[in-house]
């Protein structure tokens, strides 16, 4: 059976980006016209859309106004990143690289599933020579909520792939919460904010990326 491994970026494949965390403030205060504080908000797991309608909200701004925007909003952020990206927007995590490389050898089809915008996260992949590796994906710019992510990067890869061979790869609570909601299997990697504890609840659950055998014993069941 063919098996489609999902990926997060933020705390998962990469250190979380400055350029992109303080994007969201920039572009509430140049579409919006009003001043943010992203650092204050509980932002890890969620959605870019999530995190744009949660920033503005807080700021007595209608979600109706909000919809109208968001593609300028995006187009925003994407302009933003792509002209202020440094190398700590895109550093990869331990063993990232290798066990990505690993993967694809082995056959198994890889994609990204990501809060980031799609512009975005193709920017920060692309700058850290990973973009190769990865045959499908999705992303925050198409839907707000995460689990639904699952469904459009089974759309852009064009094959039938059962939910069983799904894996979805994260750092966070709500990436396995997402996984629960999609019907795919959850694997945890305690390399964020969160630690194997906070992740007990995921199929399995690795220390970092560097736990590679573990994770290719896994997904041969």
């Amino acid at each position: 059976m063919e098996k489609l491994l999902l990926f997060d970026i933020d705390g998962t494949l990469m250190e979380e980006s400055p350029t992109h965390t303080y994007s969201f403030n920039y572009v509430c205060e140049k579409i919006y016209g009003v001043k943010t504080d992203i650092e204050s908000f509980p932002r890890h797991g969620m959605t870019d859309t999530g995190i744009l309608y949660g920033l503005l909200k807080k700021q007595n701004i209608p979600e109706i106004a909000i919809k109208k925007k968001i593609n300028e909003a995006f187009r925003a952020m994407e302009e933003y990143v792509s002209t202020n990206i440094k190398p700590a927007d895109y550093a990869l995590l331990n063993n990232a690289d290798h066990v990505l490389k690993t993967l694809k050898e082995k056959k198994y089809v890889l994609g990204i599933l990501t809060g980031n915008i799609q512009p975005v996260a193709t920017i920060r992949i692309k700058k850290a020579g990973i973009e190769k590796y990865f045959a499908t994906g999705g992303y925050g710019s198409d839907d707000i909520i995460r689990s639904k992510l699952v469904d459009y990067a089974m759309e852009r890869y064009g094959k039938s792939i059962q939910k069983s061979g799904i894996y979805l790869i994260g750092d966070t609570p709500l990436d396995i919460k997402a996984a629960r909601e999609a019907s795919v299997n959850a694997i945890g990697v305690a390399t964020g904010m969160y630690d194997t504890n906070d992740l007990k609840s995921a199929d399995l659950v690795i220390e970092n990326l560097k736990d590679e055998n573990k994770l290719l014993e896994y997904l041969k069941n």
